[in-house]
C-alpha cells in the first residue's frame, strides 16, 4: 500500500508539473547548485531572465531549435549575469536590466514603470525598482504567454524568505518587498534560487504555530525528493507563510522581539530583526 501511494503521488506530481509549465510557457533550467534561470517560451521563440550560465541554455536552445529574442536582468551578480556574452553571440538581441546596472554588456535600460513589450511571446511587463539586494535590482511584473500574472523577482523575494541585504540598506529591502506584498494575490512568483526548505524550516522557527507553513513544508519537501522545482509560489501563498511578509502580525512581531530581548515598536524593527535571524540560520 505504500509502495502505490509513493507511486501515486509522483504520478500526481509529475501530471501538475508538466500540465503547469505548458500552460504557462515559463521553464525553468537549472544552474549551478541552485539557481533557476526562468525562460518564457512560446512555438520557437525564447526569453531568459538572469542567465548565470550560457551553456544549459545554449543546450536547451539547440535541443529545441529555439530563438533567442532577449534577455531580463534582476541585478548584477555573476551568478545572474555570467551567460550573457556568449548567449549575445547568438543573436543581436536587446539586454533589459536597470539603468544603475554596472554591467557593460547590457544595451536595453530599463527605470521603474518602464514597460517591456514582446509580442512574440506575449510579454508585457512593467519594471519595479526593488533595491537592498544591490542598489540596480529591479523586478518584472505582468503578462506573458496565457495573460497570467508572473514576477520574476531575483534575489529579492523567496518563497518564505528574501534575499540578503548586500549593497542596499534594510529600509530599501523593507521597501521593496512591501511593493511585492502589494501586487494581486494571484501573481506567480518566479524567484531565482530553490532556498525553498531551508527558508520554510527558519519559518516554522519564526511562526512555529502557523499551520500554513506546516502543510507548505511537506508539500515542498515531496517535491524535492523527486527533484522538482518548488517554485513559482504566488504572493497569495507567501502572505501566509512568509515571516518578511507578515511584520505587522502579531505572531511575528511576539517571536521576532523575543528573539531580539527587546519590544520591537515598528515593522521596519521586526523585518531587520527577522533578516539578522535568518542571517545566523
Amino acid at each position: 500500500m505504500l509502495k502505490l501511494n509513493i507511486i501515486g503521488k509522483i504520478i500526481l506530481i509529475d501530471n501538475f508539473v508538466n500540465t503547469y509549465f505548458q500552460q504557462n510557457g515559463i521553464l525553468p533550467i537549472k544552474s549551478f547548485n541552485d539557481n533557476y534561470i526562468w525562460t518564457i517560451i512560446k512555438n520557437d521563440k525564447i526569453v531568459v531572465v538572469d542567465p548565470g550560465d550560457h551553456k544549459p541554455i545554449l543546450n536547451f536552445i539547440n535541443k529545441h531549435s529555439l530563438t533567442l529574442l532577449a534577455i531580463l536582468v534582476t541585478h548584477h551578480h555573476n551568478d545572474h549575469v555570467n551567460g550573457i556574452e556568449k548567449l549575445c553571440e547568438l543573436n543581436n538581441i536587446p539586454v533589459y536590466a536597470s539603468n544603475k546596472t554596472p554591467l557593460s554588456l547590457c544595451n536595453t535600460y530599463l527605470k521603474e514603470d518602464d514597460v517591456i513589450l514582446i509580442p512574440e511571446l506575449d510579454i508585457n511587463l512593467k519594471v519595479i525598482n526593488t533595491p537592498g539586494h544591490t542598489n540596480d535590482h529591479i523586478s518584472f511584473y505582468g503578462q506573458t504567454v496565457n495573460s497570467n500574472r508572473v514576477l520574476f523577482c531575483g534575489d529579492t523575494l523567496f518563497s518564505g524568505g528574501c534575499g540578503r541585504i548586500f549593497e542596499g540598506t534594510y529600509k530599501q529591502m523593507f521597501q521593496s518587498l512591501k511593493k511585492l506584498s502589494n501586487l494581486p494575490l494571484n501573481t506567480l512568483v518566479f524567484s531565482s534560487h530553490e532556498y525553498t526548505i531551508n527558508n520554510l524550516v527558519w519559518a516554522m522557527t519564526v511562526d512555529n504555530n502557523n499551520i500554513n507553513i506546516k502543510q507548505y513544508y511537506k508539500h515542498a519537501k515531496l517535491l524535492r525528493k523527486y527533484e522538482y522545482p518548488t517554485l513559482p509560489s504566488s504572493i497569495n501563498k507567501e502572505l501566509s507563510i512568509n515571516p518578511f511578509l507578515r511584520t505587522n502580525c502579531m505572531e511575528i512581531i511576539n517571536s521576532t522581539s523575543a528573539h531580539a530581548k527587546v519590544r520591537l515598536k515598528s515593522e521596519l524593527d521586526v523585518f531587520i530583526e527577522l533578516r539578522k535571524w535568518k542571517n545566523a540560520h
